[in-house]
Formats: C-alpha cells, sequence, structure tokens
C-alpha cells in the first residue's frame, strides 16, 4: 500500500539520514523524498512517499516519531491532502514534432523554459499522474533528461 508521510523534523545536519535509516533498517523503499525549510527556520517539512505493507509502515513511523529530531509525523492515507511534484523534461525536437510537443504542453499546461538548437524543456507542476502521463506522451518523441522533484503535500483544510 502507497503512504504519503508528512513529516515536521527539526532542521540539522544528519536529519535526513536518521530518518532514511529508518527505512532502510526495516527494508522499505521509500519512493519519495522531498525536505525543505518551513516558514520557521528552525524546522523543515520532510514529505516521504513509500509502499509497503501497513504493519511494517507503521513500525517504521513509530520508530521515527522516538527520533529526537522529529517534531511531528502524520501518515496522510486516511486523509485528503494536495499532492504536487515538479518535472523538468528536455525533449529533442524538428520541424515535425514541434508542433506535437506544443500540444502535449498545452494539455497538461506545462510551461517553456527552455529552448535550444534540436531540445526544448518544458516544467510541469502538478500530481503524479499527470507528471506520468506526459512523459508517456512525450517519451516516444525523444527525451533527453528528466529531473523530477519527490512529492511534497499538505493537508486538504485548515490544520497545518
Amino acid at each position: 500500500m502507497r503512504h504519503t508521510i508528512s513529516c515536521l523534523v527539526r532542521n540539522q545536519t544528519g536529519v535526513i539520514a536518521k530518518v532514511v535509516d529508518v527505512f532502510s533498517r526495516l527494508k522499505v523503499n521509500i519512493n519519495s523524498l522531498a525536505v525543505a525549510e518551513t516558514r520557521d527556520t528552525s524546522v523543515s517539512r520532510m514529505t516521504i512517499v513509500v509502499e509497503g505493507s501497513e504493519e511494517v509502515v507503521s513500525l517504521a513511523e513509530s520508530e521515527c516519531r522516538n527520533l529526537d529530531v522529529m517534531v511531528r509525523l502524520d501518515d496522510l492515507l486516511s486523509e485528503e491532502f494536495f499532492a504536487r511534484e515538479l518535472l523538468l523534461v528536455k525533449v529533442r525536437f524538428d520541424a515535425d514534432s514541434i508542433t506535437r510537443i506544443m500540444q502535449v504542453a498545452e494539455l497538461f499546461k506545462a510551461r517553456v523554459i527552455g529552448l535550444g538548437e534540436t531540445t526544448i524543456t518544458l516544467e510541469l507542476c502538478d500530481d503524479q499522474k499527470a507528471v506520468d502521463a506526459m512523459l508517456k506522451l512525450v517519451a516516444p518523441l525523444g527525451i533527453v533528461s528528466i529531473a523530477r522533484t519527490g512529492q511534497v503535500a499538505v493537508r486538504m483544510g485548515d490544520a497545518e
């Protein structure tokens, strides 16, 4: 089962290693990890996406809650939340393919952020499903490189 875990952690050296070590010891693969400071620069939000059994992921969450760097940990599995991922994709183009690339960009509301002699770089910020769908459409045109962030997530509504 896929879990999106949102943590508030103390912003200090080694915090990522401590959290990742818990999942590693329990043999839970991290699919996505994104970390950045919050409005309080002493605290960072860490969004971790993992797939695993309820039992093992719950154990990992419990161990993470006991870490000295953990301020708060929420598994968003049973909650509604907003999730986004940033994609930068560089696609090869020629006179025959540029129209198709621009149609795909327009369909997903992606932005053109770079244009070379033979490549075009697109930026998309959306949920994972949209990012995957756009990549599927541009893949036959010739992807040169892909950079995507990990998923970031926050609960819907007024809760932090």
